[in-house]
């Protein structure tokens, strides 16, 4: 199968689509049911179906691999699905996917950085023009007139600095979760098969986002919007297609293609999304809009096609 040409660059296109449409799961089920409990949910959810597959596709419950390299990729579960994550869904909630997503352009940035800082890898002029790229489209974006329509038209300015805000959290997130995969897949003699990683990941987002939230809260504030059917089903289809497909479908794209070109193709997620966002919620970008998320796209790909 991966002798398929440009399987990789497929498999990225493939995952950052599917997760375009997630993002609309993730908001309905968020609206509905709470990001807490959506979060608290969609981790358990994964950790099942990943820990299924692992079993039936590898023969073991548990990955053989240096405990460096588990420790690393678990960090990036935590870091990536568990807190960025968490500020990403509360972000849609606020100001919605197409907003959402449009920080998410700035993940690259902090990959980069992370990757200079621990791996040692140099950050060039083109790496600085990069930066410079991504950060304007998003400025851009964010300060150009962009009402919106439909059910996220015209937030209110607090709430829009807000939902941005989060979005960030969540890049870095995504973008410091990136690095230390890396790390952890091809930093020891023992290379990590891409399912194996996915199931580190998310079972280290699993535990450590279950002992930080579950002791502090009552059960019947975390389980009980469950019987919001609608809000169950959004939360079931968007765990079924983004922690256990995409996410493992997006490992197997940096494995299979050159890195730079695999995390440009993911990093279109923002440019994917408005469809969705326009025919789901009648959320139509503004032109600044438009242009400051293919301008901070751009500037991904000079990041990493270096």
């Amino acid at each position: 199968m991966s002798e398929l040409p440009h399987f990789g660059e497929i498999m990225a296109l493939i995952a950052a689509f599917i997760f375009a449409w997630t993002s609309v799961f993730f908001t309905n089920a968020g609206r509905r049911l709470g990001v807490m409990t959506l979060n608290l949910m969609r981790l358990l959810g994964a950790t099942v179906l990943l820990g299924v597959t692992h079993v039936v596709v590898t023969g073991r419950l548990w990955p053989e691999a240096p405990l460096e390299s588990i420790l690393w990729i678990g960090l990036s579960g935590i870091v990536g699905l568990a807190i960025g994550d968490s500020a990403l869904f509360r972000a849609f909630t606020l100001i919605g996917p197409r907003r959402g997503m449009l920080a998410m352009a700035s993940a690259p940035v902090f990959t980069v950085m992370v990757a200079w800082v621990l791996l040692d890898e140099s950050l060039g002029l083109q790496a600085m023009l990069g930066i410079g790229v991504v950060m304007g489209g998003v400025m851009l974006a964010v300060t150009g007139k962009d009402r919106g329509g439909g059910d996220f038209a015209d937030p209110d300015r607090r709430l829009l600095l807000k939902g941005y805000a989060l979005g960030m959290v969540a890049a870095a997130g995504q973008g410091l979760g990136s690095a230390f995969v890396k790390i952890g897949m091809a930093g020891t003699d023992v290379e990590v098969d891409p399912l194996s990683a996915t199931y580190v990941r998310v079972v280290f987002a699993w535990a450590g986002y279950w002992l930080a939230v579950v002791p502090r809260h009552r059960p019947a504030e975390l389980f009980g919007p469950l019987r919001d059917l609608k809000g169950s089903l959004n939360l079931g289809l968007a765990t079924i297609l983004g922690p256990y497909i995409s996410v493992y479908i997006s490992i197997v794209a940096i494995r299979h293609a050159e890195a730079g070109v695999a995390q440009v193709l993911l990093g279109a997620v923002p440019i994917f999304v408005m469809g969705p966002a326009w025919l789901v919620y009648r959320d139509r970008p503004s032109p600044a809009a438009v242009v400051g998320v293919l301008v901070a796209v751009a500037g991904g790909a000079i990041l990493f096609l270096r």
